[in-house]
C-alpha cells in the first residue's frame, strides 16, 4: 500500500504540549516526594500514587489489546485507531516499569500488610512474611517484572509482524501472514488478562487482609478496557485527526460509541457480579471490606449508557469526547475506592489534595509524552493504517 495513504504527525506542531508535559510530570515527582517524606499519615502518598499507577497502566495496556480484538473480529473501521493504541501501549514501557519499581522500593511495606516486618505484620496481622509463600516481596517484585516483560514482549512482536501489512491492501496480506497475526493477537490477550490478574490480586485484593472474590481480577481487566477505549478515542482526535488532517467519518464514530456502549452493559454485568453478589450473601469477611469502600467524604460517577444510545450523540466528535472523559474518570474514581479507602479513616477525602491532584495529572502527561516522542523518533511509523477514503455516510 502507498505509504503517502498513511499520514503520520507534522513535525513540530507540538512542541507546546510537550513542555507541558515535561513540566507536569516533574511537578508531579516533586510533589509526591515532598509528601512522602513529610506527610504524617506515611501511607496516603503511597496508596495514591498506586491509584494513579494502576490506573494510568490500564488505560495504556488497553490500547494494544484493542488493536489485538479488532483484528481477530476483522473490524475495518478500527484501522483508523489500531496502530495508535498499539504505540500508546508501547511507548508507556519505560513508564510502566519505572513507576512499578519506585512503589516497590519505596512503598511495599506501607501498601501491603503481608510485606511488613516480621514483628510488625505478626503483632497487626497475625503472621507478617509468613502468611505464604505467594506472600514475599521477592516474588512480588519478580512476578510482576516477569508477567509485564512477557506481555511487552509479545505486544512489541505483534507490532513488528503487523507492519508488514502496511504494504498490502486490506485483508489483502499473504493468508499465512493474516493467521500468524490472529495467533499473535490472541496471545496478546492472553498475557494481558495473566498480567492484569496478578495486578489485580496484588494492587486491589491482597492489601486487604483475608479478603477474596474469584471474580474481581475479571471486573479489574474488563474496567481496564473500558476506560482505556475510551482514552483511545480521546487521544485519536488529538494525534490523528488534528496533527495529521485525517478525518474522523460518521461510520469511526457510530462504530466506536457502539463499541463503548457495549463495554458499559459489560461493565455494568461485572459491577453486578463483584459488588451485588457479595452484598446479597452478606459475609462479613467480603462485605466489610466492600461496604468500606462505598463510605466516608467521597463520590462516584454514573456510567453514561443513556447518552450513548442517542444518535446525536455518537455521531459528535467532541459530545463522544465528553462521554468517554466520563468513561475515564468514572473508573479512576473506581480505583481510587478500591485502594484509599483501605488506608484511610472514612471522613477523610484525599483526591482534592495538591499531591493527588499532582499525580493525576502528571500520569496523564506521562501517557501522552511518550506517544508524542515515539512518532519524533519513528517519524516513518503511521499513527493510522487505515487509507484515505471518502466519508461512506456523512458527518
Amino acid at each position: 500500500m502507498d505509504s503517502e495513504k498513511h499520514r503520520v504527525i507534522k513535525k513540530g506542531n507540538d512542541s507546546p504540549l510537550l513542555w507541558v508535559c515535561v513540566i507536569l510530570i516533574l511537578n508531579a515527582v516533586i510533589s509526591f516526594a515532598y509528601a512522602a517524606s513529610t506527610s504524617t499519615v506515611k501511607v496516603t502518598p503511597w496508596a495514591l500514587l498506586s491509584v494513579n499507577f494502576v490506573f494510568f497502566l490500564g488505560l495504556t495496556q488497553a490500547g494494544i489489546v484493542f488493536a489485538a480484538i479488532m483484528r481477530i473480529a476483522q473490524s475495518e473501521w478500527a484501522r483508523y485507531f489500531n496502530r495508535l493504541g498499539e504505540i500508546l501501549t508501547l511507548a508507556y514501557i519505560p513508564f510502566a516499569f519505572i513507576f512499578f519499581i519506585i512503589i516497590y522500593l519505596g512503598g511495599t511495606e506501607h501498601l501491603f500488610y503481608w510485606a511488613r516486618s516480621a514483628a510488625d505484620g505478626a503483632a497487626a496481622h497475625g503472621g507478617g512474611h509468613e502468611l505464604s509463600p505467594w506472600l514475599g516481596t521477592g516474588l512480588f517484585f519478580w512476578r510482576n517484572i516477569v508477567l509485564m516483560a512477557l506481555f511487552y514482549i509479545m505486544s512489541y512482536i505483534y507490532f513488528v509482524t503487523a507492519r508488514k501489512e502496511e504494504k498490502y491492501e486490506w485483508l489483502q496480506a499473504p493468508p499465512g501472514l493474516h493467521g500468524t497475526l490472529n495467533v499473535m493477537a490472541g496471545l496478546v490477550i492472553f498475557f494481558y488478562v495473566i498480567l492484569n490478574t496478578n495486578i489485580a490480586w496484588d494492587f486491589g485484593m491482597m492489601i486487604i487482609q483475608h479478603w477474596e472474590s474469584t471474580i474481581f481480577p475479571a471486573y479489574w481487566w474488563c474496567g481496564n478496557l473500558f476506560a482505556g477505549f475510551a482514552f483511545l478515542y480521546i487521544i485519536a482526535v488529538y494525534f490523528i485527526k488534528n496533527r495529521t488532517g485525517k478525518p474522523l467519518f460518521k461510520s469511526h464514530l457510530n462504530s466506536f460509541g457502539v463499541l463503548l456502549m457495549g463495554f458499559t452493559l459489560l461493565w455494568v454485568y461485572m459491577f453486578w457480579s463483584q459488588h451485588i453478589v457479595i452484598w446479597y450473601g452478606d459475609i462479613p469477611p467480603l462485605t466489610g471490606p466492600m461496604l468500606k469502600q462505598s463510605t466516608g467524604a467521597y463520590f462516584s460517577i454514573f456510567i453514561p449508557f443513556i447518552a450513548l444510545t442517542i444518535m446525536k450523540v455518537k455521531s459528535c466528535i467532541h459530545s463522544l469526547i465528553v462521554v468517554s472523559f466520563l468513561i475515564c474518570a468514572g473508573l479512576w474514581v473506581s480505583r481510587y475506592l478500591m485502594i484509599l479507602p483501605i488506608f484511610e479513616a472514612g471522613t477523610v477525602c484525599s483526591w482534592a489534595t495538591w499531591t493527588n491532584l499532582s499525580l493525576m495529572l502528571g500520569g496523564l502527561a506521562s501517557t501522552i509524552l511518550p506517544v508524542m516522542i515515539f512518532t519524533r523518533l519513528f517519524p516513518h511509523i503511521p499513527v493510522s493504517t487505515e487509507p484515505e477514503i471518502e466519508d461512506h455516510g456523512g458527518h
